[in-house]
């Protein structure tokens, strides 16, 4: 409904009820008038007749009152008139309309509907009653006068709408006419784009509404040219970013993840003092390479401002010298000079994020290697002291084929290459430099580079770091002793509980360390691990999180307030839960460190080795400490129903003798788990739903079935998130994948295993 339509219908229906309300008001006066006027001629008449007649009558003077009856309907509008004697009789009666009348006693004019308003009286001579008058006044004369007014009211009152509704016309055109110009315009910019501009020629709000138009029109044209640009260069940088992203997610972190294996395996055979340097040289090589994948793929986050860094401290120089073994192989084939020097003002230990310094390293020496043949590549390291921190100088000299001075500007740009060409026969992302400049800003730092081309290249950055205090440096030693033999480290004495609700990483963990030599107790649940503490003193526990009774976050709390001794006891969280943030959860709950599952044995003796050596008089219990895990990623893109680098690593870890037991505890729980999921579904109790798809993503994940492991957790995201249509949807398809995962187990088990 158009402005103008809605302006002459509102108009006219407000006008209407003002006239309706004024017509009625009219006739409803002029009737009640009219009625008044008569009534009050008709007593005055009865009443006169009545006292001209009274001395005849009295006399029987029947002549002179016949007289009288005539005068009075000589005079007109009179129907009738009626003489009685006291006694009822009749005495003279007369009239136009005498026998006209069929029913002549309307003494109200609204029910005289014969024509005949009647009245009568009753005629006294000295308060004695001596005869009874009727008359019979006529109405159609008022009535005639009531029907042409109430004609000329209505008609008065229709002309006047008409007039109204044309006079709302032409003003709905008039407001309407500039209105209109105004939807032109922006239809117009709907269609074509902004930049259409508005003249009017009136004066008042629509004039300035339409200047508004106009400045707005304008301004949006230019920043959809803006846009345009942005949106051409955003399309063309996110093109690369997703061509490189799953490049890198496919064939690098798949093999990568085969060599850290086979490292493990070489590096538990017997091994000369070279031959493990080398074997735990190309091992911190992968797994940095590895960390730099991840944090690679996790580049959206950083461009969100949620990533954060570290500060904890660590042994710098230790750091540089295998940043640069790490490249020694590499600059040996190319025959390449590699050189490190370092200050002698620069401290063994400093405070910071050794990974992502690791990271800068790498960035920057890797960079020279890749496009240095021939001389050198020098990193040297200097400081600048301050109050509580240091500036740290770091130089990547190299004697490479060096930098055009107009690519300068876009070497530190994401997604961009100095020299395409250059760059794609050497493999390079055009990514390294661009998170190496966003990290050295995130430390506080600049990074600026010097090139000659065709002579080489020359990296400058500054970082901020942190002094460590003497405690820090003495456990940082502590620390690397222990871990240095942490898979000949047996704290035979120890007493260790397992907190786990899961049969099958019931065996795993319990064969793992007794492999190891350890002994240790099982709980199923919080509630029983409280009890067990209490009743016991262990030197450590292994806690999971989802259980049934009580979760390992409450029961961690409660153990935590048993006792002194109990708020220093090592409690490391042993969970499948490894989204972001959930490390931080489990440290604020109380617990002591964080190892996700599925971990292999030297990371669980390393942990072991950590904190079993630490005494629980000591004021300040070490949290949060890094443990090396070596956690291996499901490759979502393409599941697998058995993987069986898992079940040679629990072989490894434990032994081939525990496997059949192993399966068939974890196949006949998992299949009661399915059970209750499918249940589930008709009861849509997703806390449930969430509970049983965790555990079951855990204990399949530990035994191999990576499929099975891949959707369960995909179900429990969904239930997390609230996502409840998607998690029943996924949960309905978790049946086939289960069966098919534990035929492909049992068929595995048939084949039977060997250490």
């Amino acid at each position: 409904m158009t402005f103008r339509l809605k302006t002459i219908i509102g108009i006219s229906i407000i006008q209407s009820v003002m006239l309706l309300v004024l017509v009625l008001s009219s006739v409803k006066f002029l009737s009640d008038s009219n009625e008044q006027q008569l009534v009050t001629r008709s007593n005055a008449t009865l009443t006169m007749f009545s006292n001209a007649i009274k001395e005849s009558l009295n006399n029987g003077n029947d002549t002179e009152t016949t007289s009288l009856m005539h005068d009075l309907i000589a005079l007109g509008k009179i129907c009738y008139v009626k003489i009685y004697r006291q006694d009822g009789t009749l005495i003279i009666q007369g009239g136009p309309k005498l026998h006209e009348i069929p029913n002549p006693n309307s003494p109200i004019l609204n029910n005289a509907s014969d024509g005949s308003y009647d009245i009568e009286s009753i005629i006294s001579s000295d308060t004695k009653p001596i005869g009874r008058v009727e008359i019979g006044f006529g109405t159609h004369g008022i009535n005639s006068f009531f029907s042409r007014a109430k004609s000329w009211i209505f008609a008065i009152a229709f002309i006047e709408l008409f007039i109204v509704i044309g006079l709302s016309y032409l003003l709905g055109n008039l407001l309407t006419k500039n209105l209109n110009k105004l939807k032109k315009a922006v239809d117009t910019v709907a269609r074509k784009g902004p930049g259409e501009q508005l003249e009017l020629t009136s004066t008042g709000d629509l004039n300035d509404v339409a200047k508004a138009f106009n400045s707005m029109s304008c301004n949006l044209e230019q920043n959809y040219h803006d846009l345009r640009e942005a949106r051409s260069e955003a399309e063309s940088a996110n093109e690369s970013k997703g061509r490189f992203l799953a490049s890198m997610s496919h064939e690098i972190r798949t093999p990568m993840n085969a060599v850290l294996g086979l490292l493990a395996i070489l590096k538990e055979t017997r091994l000369n003092p070279n031959q493990r340097d080398l074997v735990e040289t190309a091992t911190d090589s992968s797994e940095l390479l590895l960390s730099i994948i991840n944090d690679i793929l996790d580049f959206s986050r950083m461009e969100a401002n949620t990533f954060y860094l570290d500060n904890k401290p660590f042994n710098l120089h230790d750091c540089l010298h295998h940043a640069l073994h790490g490249f020694q192989s590499q600059a040996d084939k190319k025959q390449l000079q590699l050189t490190l020097s370092i200050s002698d003002n620069v401290p063994e230990y400093v405070c910071g994020d050794v990974n992502r310094f690791k990271q800068i390293l790498l960035n920057l020496i890797g960079n020279s290697l890749k496009f240095t043949d021939d001389g050198f590549i020098l990193l040297s390291l200097d400081i600048q002291p301050m109050e509580d921190r240091f500036v740290l100088t770091g130089l990547v000299k190299d004697s490479g084929i060096g930098i055009k001075a107009e690519q300068l500007d876009l070497l530190f740009e994401e997604f961009t290459m100095a020299d395409n060409s250059f760059s794609r026969s050497h493999e390079g992302s055009g990514l390294g430099l661009a998170i190496t400049k966003r990290l050295i800003n995130m430390m506080d730092g600049t990074i600026t580079v010097k090139s000659q081309y065709g002579e080489g290249s020359e990296f400058t950055f500054h970082i901020m770091l942190d002094n460590t205090s003497e405690e820090d440096i003495e456990s940082l030693k502590s620390h690397k002793n222990k871990t240095s033999t942490a898979s000949q480290c047996i704290y035979s004495n120890a007493r260790l509980l397992v907190v786990e609700d899961n049969l099958a990483n019931q065996v795993v963990i319990k064969n793992t360390l007794s492999y190891a030599g350890y002994a240790i107790d099982i709980a199923n649940n919080g509630k029983e691990a409280i009890s067990m503490v209490t009743d016991s003193d262990y030197d450590l526990v292994f806690m999971d999180i989802s259980m049934p009774e009580m979760d390992g976050m409450t029961a961690t709390k409660k153990i935590r307030t048993l006792s002194k001794r109990h708020e220093k006891m090592p409690i490391i969280a042993l969970t499948a839960h490894a989204l972001s943030g959930d490390k931080e959860r489990f440290i604020d709950a109380g617990m002591t460190d964080y190892l996700p599952k599925p971990f292999n044995r030297t990371a669980l003796l390393e942990c072991l080795a950590t904190y079993l050596s630490v005494s629980y008089d000591q004021e300040n219990t070490i949290k949060g400490s890094t443990v090396d895990n070596n956690q291996r990623e499901i490759n979502k893109s393409d599941p697998q129903l058995l993987d069986e680098t898992i079940i040679q690593q629990i072989i490894r870890d434990t032994d081939a003798s525990v496997m059949p037991e192993l399966i068939q505890f974890y196949i006949i729980e998992s299949k009661e788990r399915v059970n209750t999921i499918v249940k589930t579904i008709t009861t849509k109790d997703l806390y449930a739903l969430e509970f049983e798809a965790h555990t079951l993503g855990s204990s399949a994940l530990t035994l191999g079935n990576v499929a099975l492991s891949t959707i369960s957790r995909e179900i429990e995201l969904h239930c997390i998130q609230q996502q409840f249509d998607e998690a029943i949807k996924k949960a309905a398809q978790l049946s086939d994948i289960a069966m098919q995962s534990f035929i492909a187990l049992e068929e595995r088990n048939a084949q039977g295993f060997t250490n």
